[in-house]
């Protein structure tokens, strides 16, 4: 059977590709390269990974109203067309000039779960070149390191390390077009450590169970030539933990956090909650597991920060007014418009205190169009908000502190661009204790492996951060159960 799909990555002519018999169109994806969402993982749950049977016939599920079918469980019945959706491959540039020949050029690289992102600097006077963004195409297994950790241990980590190596190795290529001969002196890599362990075509099964135990945390180099990448070098920045990561790390060490004679705070809130605080000497820090709600993942309406992600919920004279990022068309909402959208429906009385709609018959709150938010996502939101501010009660009892005690909060990754401190503080996802002390400090993971090419003491000091870290294991203090339910409640 020929299977052939348009749209997404694949524009112009369609591609035709073989599909199994029995497989799934996800799994056709999956094998032919094709870059979308499954936030499930393909369990059937999300209905993210849908798309348009433009021709032909499936069994399992046959498509619904304008041809839309659950890819991860549509199985072919013969010769298909099918549309993809434009997210379905995303690649954005900072838009700075590509062109211009430099004799040293460095790539600092940011693997997130969700996105990665990449940055070419002229390694001799360290100005930023260019940056570019693209959504992380493992998101085809799984939103959460978990279900990437899952995909592993059914024996297909080769299957992880070929999408993310062959992402990586495009965007460098880009960066470095027209950059001039040869290849980049050096790639400094910044991510959690099973996106690091995967991009080293490294099993990370065992971090699926207790006790959680990674193959390495330690920095590591490597060749160009081993990772197959256009690079001289490879550095690996260093991990503190299972599930705090070099991108905590390198963010540590570019705010100098540690330099400074005061209490402070890092929160990256991605599927994967770290938090990390420093407070006379040490570094007290924990992983939550916040769920991907927070990167849009897991909602009905929910997507990336990306172009046509609603980032903006306000009221003026009455009225809803929304924003999207870039101005683009409605499309979805992220996390930043997700927690104001909760924010308001609070404030408008339509939910409770315990997130339930006031008006049970009301399924949906209404956004634009076909854009709301049901109670499946309120609770969503709900667990995710809960894992973080319960996270940050515990570790600042644990360094001996109050929220009130920190003197600033660095709130980092692509939600802290967008979001509304005040709505966050209306939604308990941070302690009202925070007010005006946060600073919107952006992806400090890419900022710190963009350092680490230019500073020759960058490595020393995050090797300090790992050696000064203490990991807070939550799930074995019975107090953390306590905040979580407790946290779960909005005031």
């Amino acid at each position: 059977m020929k299977i052939r799909f348009q749209g997404g990555s694949l524009t112009g002519e369609a591609a035709a590709f073989d599909a199994r018999a029995g497989e799934t169109l996800l799994e056709v994806f999956r094998r032919a390269g094709v870059s979308m969402d499954a936030p499930c993982g393909g369990q059937g749950r999300c209905g993210k990974c849908r798309v348009k049977i433009l021709e032909g016939s499936t069994g399992g599920e046959s498509p619904g109203a304008g041809g839309m079918v659950r890819s991860c469980r549509a199985v072919p019945l013969g010769d298909l067309l099918i549309e993809i959706p434009p997210a379905a491959s995303l690649r954005k540039s900072s838009g700075l000039s590509r062109s211009g020949n430099i004799s040293r050029a460095g790539i600092a690289l940011d693997i997130g779960t969700t996105t990665v992102f990449a940055r070419i600097i002229n390694m001799e006077t360290g100005e930023v070149l260019d940056t570019l963004s693209a959504l992380n195409e493992q998101r085809i297994y799984g939103a959460d390191v978990m279900s990437r950790i899952g995909t592993a241990r059914e024996g297909r980590t080769g299957e992880l390390y070929r999408r993310i190596n062959g992402q990586c190795r495009s965007l460098i290529d880009i960066l470095l077009e027209d950059r001039g001969p040869g290849n980049a002196a050096e790639l400094v890599v910044a991510a959690n450590t099973t996106m690091l362990h995967l991009f080293t075509n490294t099993d990370p099964s065992a971090m699926g169970e207790v006790p959680f135990k990674p193959v390495f945390l330690e920095e590591r180099k490597f060749s160009g030539t081993e990772l197959d990448l256009p690079v001289e070098t490879v550095r690996l920045l260093p991990s503190i933990s299972a599930f705090v990561g070099a991108d905590i790390v390198s963010g540590i060490v570019f705010l100098q956090m540690c330099g400074k004679d005061e209490s402070s705070l890092l929160i990256d809130m991605g599927t994967n909650g770290e938090i990390a605080l420093f407070n006379k000497g040490r570094i007290y820090c924990c992983s939550t597991a916040a769920g991907p709600a927070l990167e849009g993942a897991g909602i009905s309406c929910g997507m990336g920060s990306i172009d046509g992600a609603i980032n903006r919920i306000t009221v003026k004279d009455g009225e809803m007014h929304i924003e999207t990022i870039n101005g683009a068309k409605a499309a979805g909402i992220c996390g930043a418009g997700l927690i104001d959208a909760v924010a308001l429906m609070l404030e408008k009385g339509v939910i409770d205190e315990t997130g339930a709609f006031v008006d049970e018959g009301q399924g949906v709150f209404p956004i634009t169009g076909t854009i709301g938010i049901n109670g499946a996502d309120v609770r969503a939101f709900q667990l995710a908000k809960s894992a973080i501010i319960s996270g940050i009660k515990i570790l600042c009892k644990s360094a001996g502190l109050s929220p009130a005690d920190v003197n600033r909060i660095y709130v980092a990754g692509g939600l802290g661009f967008h979001i509304d401190q005040e709505s966050a503080f209306r939604t308990g996802l941070l302690p009202s204790e925070f007010r005006d002390r946060i600073t919107v400090s952006g992806n400090t993971s890419l900022a710190g492996a963009e350092r680490c090419l230019v500073s020759p003491g960058f490595m020393d000091q995050c090797r300090n951060i790992v050696a000064m870290s203490e990991v807070i294991e939550l799930a074995a203090i019975p107090e953390f159960m306590y905040e979580f339910s407790e946290n779960i409640l909005f005031e």
